[in-house]
């Protein structure tokens, strides 16, 4: 609980006063690669209050990340900042609206070209999802969990087909990965994190593009079968 707390703390003063000072930036320099940078930083002062080391495998198979999807398992709050602080990538990703609720952050979030999806309601998801085809296109990497959300037991969840859809549309590469460890160090339901090791492994990317919109559920199984299969070999 210290640890927790002490991240909160350090969190809900560093974001204030990062976008304070990043917002006007990145709007002088119509780039939101500085916000990336301040967002790094307190992602990785947090990652250190909370005792988290990460380990990355398979980082060559990132590639070029133009148009590219990172998809992996959900079952942590932990799992974003992980990601974010470890892969150093400046990407974007589909997020629920409540996260756009933040003070501060909400502003950061859609000058990086973040996107709000509300999940009950399937017109504004259909929207958001078409959005995020066309800033895959134009280059953009995504990072969106394909499970939608955290999943309760740990264990891999069912997939929703949004997320597929717009990875065929753009024809993107998507980069399944392998999350473990979160859940032990910070538990869903609790307000705690404790410290130890995540174990972030990159898989072999998938083409996308090499399916069609018929094909979006088998696609969507491919990705989760390699998931599966590289979360079984680790544990």
């Amino acid at each position: 609980m210290i640890r927790a707390a002490a991240v909160l703390v350090f969190l809900g003063l560093y974001v204030p006063a990062a976008s304070l000072v990043g917002l006007p930036l990145a709007h002088l320099m119509r780039s939101p690669a500085v916000l990336y940078t301040l967002g790094r930083f307190g992602i990785g002062v947090a990652l250190m209050l909370s005792g988290t080391r990460v380990v990355v495998e398979g980082r060559e198979n990132l590639g070029d990340t133009r148009n590219t999807v990172v998809m992996p398992n959900h079952v942590s709050h932990l799992d974003a900042p992980v990601l974010f602080g470890s892969l150093r990538i400046d990407f974007k990703a589909v997020a629920k609206t409540e996260i756009f609720k933040i003070p501060f952050l909400a502003h950061v979030l859609r000058f990086a070209g973040f996107i709000a999806v509300d999940r009950a309601d399937r017109t504004q998801s259909r929207a958001a999802l078409d959005r995020a085809a066309r800033s895959l296109r134009e280059g953009h990497c995504f990072l969106i969990f394909p499970e939608g959300t955290r999943t309760r037991t740990g264990e891999l969840g069912p997939f929703k087909r949004g997320a597929f859809v717009a990875a065929i549309e753009a024809g993107s590469r998507i980069v399944p990965a392998a999350l473990q460890g979160t859940g032990e160090l910070m538990p869903r339901g609790r307000f705690r994190i404790r410290p130890g090791t995540v174990r972030l492994r990159l898989l072999e990317p998938v083409a996308a593009g090499a399916y069609s919109y018929d094909d979006r559920e088998r696609l969507a199984s491919d990705v989760r079968t390699r998931i599966a299969a590289a979360l079984a070999e680790s544990a």
